[in-house]
């Protein structure tokens, strides 16, 4: 598909980029019969090259991979993805959002595009959801980058940290408006510059509808980080962890979890910047992934960034 538009500008939006297929099993009824469901997972893709699958986080669309999806697009066959719930993609009603059912959704979406493996790069809580599909699909995964990974912690905002709860979450929810999402926003970067109205407007954009906010409630409340962790240590993929300095969300101190039980790990911590790395440092995450993971230039007048 051609991106010529969305080199120039990305462009974040359900009219752009295509929609992969995916049957979802569904719940069981009282017969322990189960009715599927087809939803529909919207992807960017531009490049020639390895493939290279690139993962958001709860709450997130594909939008936060704007500063380097282009970039990335002219090393490798990119697919940014909107994960279900999130983005343009399907808020199916069958689904609890869990850990193992968004990792099982990302292989049914390499199934449906007939892509046999790739290479992932995934952020925060998307990471734990890349790391079940590695764990559980060896074969499909090769190299394997993940940004800030982890779930809900204390230093994070109360808006996010009420979606956690039994109680208070629905309320939360229901709370959650542009100005939420502002102050939200605002504790992620270092450079408090990069957010401006145009990053707002696009992050707002698809969590206005009551099933986006019920999806990210879901997802918050379901993130099992305890089950997630025990499958680490029999990852043997090489994993890069990348982790800002100025992280408020996720102090670096988190990183040792990974960086200790993943055999095959290395770690970088970048320097004056938030828990938004890739959007706040587009250009030095766009080094670190081609230095992890080597891609050709066969471009006349190509180099690297």
């Amino acid at each position: 598909m051609a991106l010529s538009l969305q080199m120039k500008k990305f462009i974040n939006s359900e009219h752009v980029g295509n929609y992969a297929p995916v049957m979802l099993p569904g719940f069981p009824d009282k017969k322990g019969e189960a009715t599927p469901e087809e939803a529909r997972i919207h992807y960017l893709e531009a490049g020639e090259g390895e493939p290279l699958i690139l993962i958001h986080t709860i709450g997130q669309s594909l939008y936060t991979w704007r500063n380097a999806f282009q970039i990335l697009s002219e090393y490798y066959r990119v697919l940014a993805i909107d994960l279900l719930g999130h983005g343009y993609s399907s808020r199916p009603i069958q689904f609890d959002y869990t850990i193992p059912e968004h990792s099982e959704t990302l292989r049914l979406f390499m199934d449906a595009i007939g892509l046999e493996s790739a290479h992932i790069v995934a952020f925060s809580a998307g990471a734990l959801y890349a790391l079940d599909l590695v764990a559980k699909n060896p074969d499909r995964v090769g190299r394997v980058i993940i940004v800030s990974p982890g779930g809900i912690t204390r230093e994070m905002p109360l808006a996010v940290r009420m979606l956690d709860s039994a109680l208070l979450g629905g309320l939360a929810c229901r709370l959650y408006n542009r100005r939420t999402v502002e102050r939200v926003l605002s504790a992620c970067y270092f450079d408090l510059t990069t957010l401006d109205s145009e990053v707002l407007d696009n992050y707002y954009a698809t969590i206005v509808d009551t099933y986006s906010r019920r999806a990210i409630q879901l997802c918050v409340a379901n993130l099992d980080e305890t089950e997630a962790e025990r499958s680490l240590r029999f990852i043997e993929h090489d994993v890069l962890i990348l982790w800002g300095a100025e992280d408020k969300w996720h102090p670096t101190a988190m990183s040792e979890l990974y960086h200790a039980t993943l055999v095959n790990a290395k770690s970088s911590v970048i320097r004056n910047v938030g828990h938004l790395l890739h959007e706040e440092k587009g250009r030095r995450f766009v080094e670190a992934t081609l230095e992890f993971i080597p891609a050709s230039v066969d471009t006349p007048g190509k180099s690297r960034p």
